[in-house]
């Protein structure tokens, strides 16, 4: 299942979110949800804690990060990825839920 976080993860249920990830799943920050990525924020300490019990992997819209600043304080956690990247995981994901 592909999950895509385009609000900034203050302005939505993202404890709901995280609870619904599962294994292998994918995580996509785009727009304002990359400010979930940031470093030590409280958002990625509760993926991290996710991410330790299940397996799933969190990109960030290259693009996104660097328009709003964050290349320097994101998570080596997050892993950067092109817009093309994104249509490929929306390809390889059949189901998708937009947050």
């Amino acid at each position: 299942m592909l999950y895509t976080l385009f609000n900034s993860p203050s302005s939505c249920n993202f404890s709901l979110l995280l609870n619904y990830l599962s294994k292998n799943d994918d995580l996509i920050l785009i727009q304002n949800g990359v400010l979930a990525g940031l470093h030590n924020s409280i958002f990625m300490k509760k993926i991290i804690k996710i991410k330790n019990k299940i397996p799933f992997n969190v990109f960030g819209i290259k693009n996104d990060i660097e328009s709003r600043g964050l290349l320097k304080i994101i998570s080596k956690k997050v892993i950067h990825i092109e817009y093309k990247d994104f249509v490929y995981l929306s390809i390889k994901n059949k189901q998708q839920i937009f947050w």
